[in-house]
């Protein structure tokens, strides 16, 4: 289940959103309404940039793996937004694991 992620150290919200949309569809952690919207829009554009990033890189480098791009990180001072698929986590930098967040949410997702 997707509340489970919190239990991961250092994931402090998780979000599924519709593909759509990017309407959130469920939230766990302590975001406000505002907060949760913005979060999930933002993983919706993050998702279609990365895919997009990713075809022109497999177009260009002429070798296979590169699709689909199945998640993207971003990385700030203190906090780590990641997303896979439909869902997205925010962390902790000072206590989280990406590689477990990562592999929580692939699996979440399906990916596995």
């Amino acid at each position: 289940m997707l509340k489970q992620l919190l239990d991961l150290k250092g994931v402090q919200a998780v979000a599924h959103f519709r593909e759509e949309s990017g309407e959130p569809w469920q939230v766990h952690g302590e975001l406000s309404d505002t907060d949760a919207r913005r979060l999930t829009r933002l993983a919706l554009d993050f998702k279609r940039m990365t895919q997009g990033h990713a075809d022109q890189l497999a177009l260009f480098v002429n070798q296979p793996g590169w699709t689909p791009a199945n998640g993207w990180i971003v990385h700030g001072d203190r906090r780590t937004v990641c997303g896979m698929s439909s869902m997205v986590a925010v962390v902790d930098n000072a206590e989280a694991n990406l590689t477990e967040v990562m592999k929580a949410l692939a699996q979440e997702s399906f990916f596995t």
